[in-house]
C-alpha cells in the first residue's frame, strides 16, 4: 500500500508576544537603526513578501506540529537572530530555520520609517 504524504505550511507571525527590547529614543536618533522594537503603538509589523516552504524531512516522515521561531527582521527585510522557541524535533526545527532564512519581508516601521522588529513566526507541519 502506498502512502502519500503532504506537508502543508501555514505561517503565522505572532506579534506582541514575549518581552523584547523596545527603544525609548526619538525617531531622529542615529542609534535607532540599531534598536530592536516590538510591534505596537507606532511600530507596525513587517510583512512577508517571499517565503520558502521547508523541505520534507526524510527521517521524520510522519511528523505533525508547530515550530515557533523568534527572529529579528532587519531594515533590508532579511531575518536574523533566529532561534527556536518551541520545536518539534531536531530535523524539523533545522528545516524550518533553513526555510525562514530564505524568507523576505517588507520591514517593520515606526512612524513611517523602517526599523528592526522582533517577531515570532510559527511554521505548521500538517500531514494529509
Amino acid at each position: 500500500m502506498l502512502h502519500y504524504l503532504r506537508i502543508f505550511l501555514s505561517v503565522f507571525i505572532l506579534l506582541g508576544t514575549g518581552v523584547f527590547l523596545t527603544a525609548q529614543q526619538k525617531s531622529d536618533s542615529p542609534k535607532e537603526a540599531d534598536e530592536i522594537y516590538t510591534v505596537g503603538g507606532e511600530v507596525k509589523p513587517p510583512k512577508i513578501i517571499h517565503y520558502v516552504e521547508p523541505a520534507p524531512s526524510e527521517q521524520e516522515t510522519y511528523v505533525e506540529g508547530i515550530v515557533r521561531i523568534a527572529a529579528v527582521i532587519n531594515l533590508d527585510g532579511t531575518p536574523s537572530d533566529l532561534h527556536v522557541v518551541k520545536g518539534l524535533n531536531d530535523s524539523e526545527d533545522k528545516l524550518a530555520l533553513e526555510a525562514l532564512k530564505q524568507w523576505r519581508f517588507s520591514p517593520g516601521t515606526k512612524s513611517g520609517h523602517p526599523v528592526r522588529v522582533k517577531i515570532n513566526v510559527e511554521i505548521n507541519f500538517h500531514l494529509l
